[in-house]
């Protein structure tokens, strides 16, 4: 839909920017293993400890990192046209 005046630039530009962050993430969610908590490491018994745990979540965040750069752009993208997401 488009609206008249100035707006129609602005909303254009705005569902651009949506799109390319649909894109990048959808890329990100496809890259990821299917399941990986289905197939254990070998040797691995299940049973994590303290140190495990945060190994664990600290690969999480390297893993996920993308995805936040991905928003963190969309946001100062958006800032461009006057769209500031806190």
């Amino acid at each position: 839909v488009a609206l008249g005046g100035d707006n129609s630039a602005v909303l254009s530009n705005v569902i651009d920017e949506l799109v390319k962050f649909r894109s990048k993430v959808r890329h990100y969610a496809l890259a990821l293993p299917e399941a990986a908590e289905a197939h254990p490491l070998e040797g691995d018994t299940g049973a994590k400890g303290p140190k495990e745990q945060k190994e664990k979540r600290q690969q999480l965040m390297r893993e996920r990192k993308p995805l936040l750069e991905a928003c963190d752009s969309l946001r100062g993208d958006l800032a461009a046209f006057g769209i500031h997401i806190q």
